[in-house]
């Protein structure tokens, strides 16, 4: 095997160390490793996809990648293939905004096979440019594009795109993809501030269950509160996930923030808003869809394993970072312990709702508890926190989540996450329940409010409708900080005990 970079010239191996054989039939790979352009490996008889990924020093001083290609190579006996980087072409993609720029992306080529499926990508990291190899009509042959772009590429911008073009059974001879800005979903995304001067990093990845690699992500950066234009190809097919990383001000990433994500699908072009930070900031116990998403509490045989978010904002799913899965929570310290009705502890963790826990395997009560005191640059809210559930677990032969249960409020608060002071004030409550189907009903639910950061309490009027509460309150004249504590049980006997001090403000 012999490789070309897009010049003519024979490569060194820093820039080519290595080339793909995909086996047609089975999918199979081999790789042959290169020297100085050159390589050999033992192939069985058949018919291969062969590639390279090649780095050519530009005349301009720059560096860019191509993607050489045979798509179609029959082995018998000994066979020389040539992978001339020359007959590349540049992947470009744009939009109809005059001062967009490309900032990153992915370029996948995949060849459905009757065994598995085949696929290389790279990403657009290339000053140079990054190049792949024209074909004809080939079935099953498709090239995928994610292009994400920003005002002069910048990492700090107004708006960011999210595009993915494709191009089926062939790779084209002139990948040029070009979007309208008409054409795409169109979302505002709105950051709620804490009560603090903050910095946000707003940004976006997505994958297409069809294809084996995700698209990729972008971030910019701008003041919180504020509200940012994101832009993304539409379709029923692609989940995306907008995510916001809430900072301190000067937008410094050491020790971090608060971080939010959602995933939604934009099935067609128009108007959609999609907002994080909305207090209060509290666990969540259920998971998102994504194939690879995981349950917050699980049993797995006998062992517990608890990674639970517990700095959620208060829209459906917008999960923070999970302490040892993604990050600890910043400006935070915590302890988890695990224990029997009886007062028994099992175990016991310093970190915020998570820990692995091995259990007795029959059938018993549980008592799992966990306590967060944050002092951020960036928040005033949910500067303490204690939850405590209650619930009956059993040994299981196949991992399944734990039947807890977490408090959820939709409040009608302000881009500060405050709400009017001396004034009645009417918000829902809710019960999220993980664990198996169908979801026990709840049997009770209490709420009380503190105005002193929980030196005293007094209990909220609650009216049920279906699953859902409405609560009523009268703030006090002064600004200041409401904290909220709720009870719920289910009648499996499940229970939830949760406690936010300064869930949210008022603006007095």
């Amino acid at each position: 095997m012999s490789v070309r970079d897009r010049s003519g010239a024979t490569p060194s191996t820093e820039h080519a160390g290595y080339a793909l054989a995909f086996d047609l039939a089975t999918g199979a790979l081999t790789a042959v490793f290169l020297t100085n352009g050159e390589g050999s490996a033992q192939l069985a008889p058949g018919t291969y996809l062969v590639q390279a990924f090649v780095e050519t020093p530009e005349a301009n001083g720059q560096l860019s990648l191509s993607m050489p290609m045979q798509a179609r190579v029959s082995v018998v006996g000994e066979t020389r293939v040539l992978l001339d980087a020359e007959s590349t072409v540049r992947v470009t993609a744009q939009v109809d905004r005059r001062d967009a720029r490309l900032t990153g992306g992915t370029v996948q080529v995949t060849q459905r096979t009757p065994g598995q499926q085949i696929w290389y990508a790279a990403d657009f990291d290339y000053t140079g440019g990054l190049y792949v190899q024209p074909t004809k009509q080939i079935p099953g042959l498709d090239l995928n594009v994610y292009a994400a772009l920003s005002r002069n590429g910048a990492s700090n911008s107004p708006y960011l795109y999210h595009l993915t073009f494709e191009s089926t059974n062939r790779i084209p001879p002139k990948p040029a993809f070009t979007a309208r800005t008409t054409a795409l979903a169109a979302v505002t995304v709105r950051v709620n501030g804490q009560g603090q001067s903050a910095c946000g990093r707003i940004g976006a990845r997505g994958y297409d269950p069809s294809l084996p690699v995700g698209l990729g992500a972008s971030v910019t950066a701008g003041p919180v509160p504020g509200a940012y234009e994101a832009y993304f190809t539409p379709g029923p097919n692609i989940v995306w996930s907008p995510t916001t990383q809430v900072l301190p001000a000067d937008c410094a990433e050491t020790p971090g923030g608060d971080y939010f994500r959602t995933e939604r699908t934009f099935p067609a072009a128009g108007p959609y808003i999609v907002t994080f930070g909305r207090a209060p900031l509290g666990p969540t116990v259920t998971r998102s869809s994504s194939p690879h998403a995981y349950w917050p509490a699980e049993r797995d045989g006998d062992v517990l394993r608890i990674a639970i978010p517990a700095y959620a904002d208060a829209s459906a799913r917008n999960g923070g970072p999970v302490a040892g899965f993604a990050m600890d929570y910043p400006a935070t310290t915590g302890t988890t312990t695990l224990s029997l009705t009886n007062g028994k502890i099992l175990g016991s963790t310093d970190r915020t709702a998570f820990g692995e826990f091995p259990v007795p395997r029959e059938e018993l009560q549980y008592v799992l508890s966990t306590e967060a005191i944050r002092d951020a640059s960036w928040s005033s809210l949910s500067t303490r926190q204690r939850t405590v559930w209650t619930f009956t677990s059993a040994h299981l032969d196949q991992a399944a989540s734990l039947p807890l249960l977490a408090v959820r409020y939709d409040l009608g608060l302000d881009t500060l996450n405050r709400a009017p002071a001396g004034a009645p004030f009417t918000f829902d409550v809710s019960v999220e329940q993980s664990g198996p189907e169908p979801a026990q009903q709840i049997r009770s639910l209490t709420l009380s409010t503190s105005f002193d950061n929980g030196a005293t309490w007094q209990p909220v009027s609650l009216a049920r409708t279906g699953d859902r509460w409405t609560a009523n309150l009268t703030h006090p004249p002064t600004g200041g900080y409401v904290s909220l504590r709720a009870t719920a049980t289910d009648l499996a006997g499940n229970a939830v005990d949760q406690t936010m001090i300064r869930a949210y403000g008022l603006a007095g």
